[in-house]
């Protein structure tokens, strides 16, 4: 009986923390979602996406050292030399993945640049999990990663009357397959990370990696002077969509994987086609309706698979 009872308990604790890391990668998403109307404003006060990236990353430090400070009660935890490689990775696919996402909007937009970058991410992830950590799918993951894609495919609205060179399109369709990669590369360290140290710290420590790399890219960050308001809206990307939800997202992959992970953050463009409706009156299209509710599937598939393991 006792026995018995153990495995009850046990299986509803497993359930219980399955349910609260799919949780925190969720609000983590949403929180991303809310980048694109903080990045238009900012669009808007003529600061381009190189410096937006930078001090992100770079705000974002302190906020996470402090957060780290407050969870673990030490300004700085040890870590062995593989552990500061994993981080490095972490920081440095974050930092990349922001930068040929701006390059590739250079060349083909913003509409193109999502939607190969965010739809190829977590096939990425999927294709990285088999050929070199020699996972296996089970066929719920396959089915919810391609309803996923498929629904962000449909949800992300592309201009028809787009006009973009060939010399461009095929530049920047290669910069959005490379920011997918680095995407790929940013969840699977995020999941690697999980077991380095506590969320906060390993963020910080790649973040601020992250920003030396975005540095040389951001001319005149440091002596550009910023109106208040531009520093309050950059102090938000940093602590909010960027150090909250990095501590979410790696205390969510640390128990969902890398595939799970990936799958949840397919509702960013949700929550960001959302939020453009209710405040910059952007419409959504019915293919974009039925994309979105693709997507909500999705999420239901993986928590399927999630209750039958």
């Amino acid at each position: 009986m006792d026995s018995t009872k153990n495995k009850v308990i046990t299986s509803d604790m497993s359930r219980a923390r399955n349910h609260q890391a799919w949780a925190a990668l969720l609000f983590a998403a949403t929180l991303w979602g809310t980048n694109g109307i903080v990045f238009k404003q900012l669009g808007f006060l003529n600061i381009d996406a190189y410096r937006i990236s930078f001090w992100r990353l770079a705000l974002s430090v302190p906020f996470l050292l402090i957060m780290s400070r407050l969870f673990s009660g030490k300004w700085y935890l040890p870590v062995t030399r593989k552990s500061i490689i994993i981080l490095l990775i972490l920081g440095g696919s974050m930092a990349l993945y922001q930068l040929t996402y701006v390059l590739a909007i250079e060349k083909i937009g913003v509409a193109f640049s999502v939607l190969i970058s965010i739809c190829l991410a977590p096939l990425f992830v999927a294709v990285i999990e088999v050929m070199f950590f020699k996972k296996t799918l089970k066929l719920m993951t396959v089915v919810a990663l391609g309803l996923g894609v498929l629904g962000t495919a449909l949800l992300v609205n592309v201009p028809s009357d787009t006009l973009i060179t060939p010399e461009n399109l095929v530049a920047g369709m290669l910069l959005a397959v490379v920011c997918a990669l680095f995407q790929a590369v940013y969840v699977l360290s995020a999941h690697a990370s999980s077991q380095v140290c506590n969320p906060m710290y390993s963020g910080a420590v790649a973040f601020a990696f992250g920003a030396l790399l975005l540095l040389p890219f951001s001319n005149w960050v440091l002596t550009q002077a910023f109106s208040p308001h531009i520093w309050l809206l950059l102090l938000y990307v940093a602590s909010v969509p960027t150090a909250l939800a990095q501590t979410l997202f790696i205390t969510g992959v640390k128990i969902v994987g890398p595939i799970g992970a990936a799958i949840a953050s397919l509702i960013e463009p949700l929550i960001a086609s959302i939020l453009a409706m209710l405040f910059l009156h952007e419409s959504m299209t019915w293919l974009g309706f039925i994309g979105a509710g693709l997507l909500l599937v999705s999420l239901i598939c993986m928590q399927f698979r999630t209750a039958a393991n």
